[in-house]
């Protein structure tokens, strides 16, 4: 720190000729560098400007390495500006280790005479004068300006080492600066293969969702055994699915609340390549924010209090297989940026890691909101929307597929006799009625709980329609309540959704607008301490 406040006093006035000079040199040394066309013309200028300045017979600029030997000499330079054969045989290890390594400037007026002279290497190499300065960017060590003389001893003052750090900053933004244009190519380079990609999948997709659906199951590839149903609605889902089951493409599920979601991201993941692979489903909506990171990226053993173990996450615990997002536009928007960039970049860093790991993952995602109004109204990030929804497939409400009650009734009837050791009942033409009647708000699982819940009332009697639940939803609590109280008003709205939904919670909060957690939040409020 001396040298450098001395350093800096000089410049500001009581420099000598030569520090005039060396100031004057550097600001040559900037105009040559801005000139300068690639990065190893750059570096060659730099490092014959700080031979000619400094007087070294030698001077190399060498880079840190993590194989063996630890470094690559990228520019070896001699006072006549001709390059120096086998330049890694040519520096100092001992020298190098001190600024790679230890971060650390050094100066040896007479390193033979010195304490660094019992080094191997600058025995070997038989040094005299040595001046070197490790080239610095934050916290990192990009790698090292190394200037030598082996005939002369006091080629060097320790004077110079200030002088030499300025190159050696030079240096390094120059090797910060081509390392990020070179991050940005390869990014560009990634980024425009994705979107030739994208382009044909979009082409892919339009082709797939313009062909009309099939008149059966039977002409479609792939069995899809528990989507079961032969409404048009569902064939022109199936349709879609059979066309991408075979790719890697990135699908989006839309529908409302249970209407099967889930059973057709397990069902795409079945028919696809990726069958052998887990499948692993995670609605995020359920997991507190704090802690879906972890999940989802994993962690490393004292990432945070409770972490006593590293954890893969499910991005890697879903490797060769398919990682199933629910309810995605309940994720933090921040949460989504970081899943987006895993997602692009192909890797995962673990929460309180430093280490990167390869992705091998499909992802299919699903939300129960119009995915645009979601963007619209700042709950989803378009950049992921557009990651994520290369291919949309919408599931349609179970009052569009009216068709298919039936035979899901019968099926959800037969499992649930199996459960019990019985036969199937039989699924009279009166239930049969009543079934089609109703409008299914909660769709398939609402469908799915009344059969459950009829069972259980028939207990093991016919099965009556007279047992069904009342078709029409619970009358609303009342007009809204004569008062402008927030707190009234937010509880009639609630009881409101939750009757027009059947008691379905996740339906009421998409009727509602809000959040699944929200509603869970306000429904059961923290209690006072």
């Amino acid at each position: 720190m001396p040298r450098w406040t001395d350093f800096l006093q000089r410049l500001r006035g009581e420099a000598r000729s030569e520090d005039r000079a060396r100031t004057l040199a550097i600001l040559a040394l900037n105009r040559q560098l801005a000139a300068a066309a690639g990065r190893q013309q750059v570096l060659t200028v730099l490092v014959d400007e700080a031979v000619q300045l400094f007087g070294a017979e030698r001077g190399f600029l060498v880079t840190a390495a993590a194989a063996p030997p630890g470094f690559v000499v990228e520019v070896a330079r001699s006072l006549d500006r001709e390059p120096v054969a086998n330049a890694a045989q040519k520096v100092s290890r001992t020298v190098l280790a001190r600024a790679l390594t230890q971060g650390e400037g050094l100066f040896s007026d007479d390193a033979q005479a010195e304490a660094i002279g019992a080094a191997q290497s600058v025995a070997d190499l038989q040094l005299r004068s040595v001046l070197s300065m490790p080239l610095r960017v934050g916290d990192r060590i990009l790698g090292c300006l190394y200037l030598d003389h082996r005939f002369r001893a006091g080629a060097f003052s320790e004077r110079d080492l200030p002088w030499l750090m300025a190159f050696a900053d030079q240096g390094a933004i120059v090797l910060h600066l081509h390392e990020l244009l070179a991050e940005n190519r390869a990014q560009a380079a990634v980024l425009a293969q994705h979107n030739r990609s994208l382009q044909a999948t979009v082409a892919a997709q339009a082709e797939a969702l313009a062909a009309p659906a099939p008149p059966s199951r039977e002409s479609l590839q792939h069995a899809f055994p528990t989507l079961l149903g032969s409404s048009p609605a569902l064939l022109r889902v199936l349709h879609v699915l059979d066309r991408i089951a075979a790719t890697e493409l990135p699908v989006l599920l839309t529908g409302e609340s249970g209407t099967g979601k889930e059973l057709a991201a397990r069902a795409l993941h079945a028919a696809s390549a990726r069958r052998r692979g887990e499948f692993v489903a995670v609605n995020t909506a359920a997991i507190a924010e704090g802690l879906l990171e972890s999940e989802l990226f994993g962690h490393t053993r004292g990432a945070f209090t409770g972490a006593e173990r590293d954890r893969p996450g499910l991005l890697r615990q879903a490797a060769g297989g398919t990682l199933f997002l629910d309810e995605v536009t309940e994720m933090d928007l921040d949460l989504q940026a970081k899943l987006l960039r895993a997602l692009e970049a192909g890797r995962v860093r673990p929460v309180g890691g430093d280490r990167e790991f390869a992705l091998d993952v499909r992802v299919v995602a699903a939300t129960n909101r119009d995915p645009r109004q979601a963007i619209a109204d700042g709950r989803l990030r378009e950049d992921l929307y557009f990651r994520l929804a290369v291919v949309t497939v919408h599931l349609p409400p179970l009052r569009e597929r009216i068709e298919d009650v039936v035979p899901l009734a019968e099926h959800v009837l037969a499992a649930i006799a199996h459960e019990h050791g019985a036969p199937p009942p039989a699924v009279t033409a009166e239930l049969t009625a009543a079934l089609r009647a109703r409008p299914w708000p909660g769709n398939v699982r609402q469908l799915k709980n009344e059969l459950q819940r009829l069972w259980a009332l028939a207990a093991g009697g016919p099965l009556s329609p007279a047992l069904l639940s009342p078709a029409e939803p619970a009358a609303p609590a009342g007009p809204p309540p004569a008062t402008l109280d927030l707190a009234q008003l937010e509880r009639w709205a609630i009881d409101r959704a939750l009757a027009a939904a059947n008691g379905n919670k996740a339906e009421a909060a998409r009727l509602l607008g809000i959040g699944r957690r929200t509603l869970y939040s306000k429904l059961d409020p923290p209690r006072p301490s």
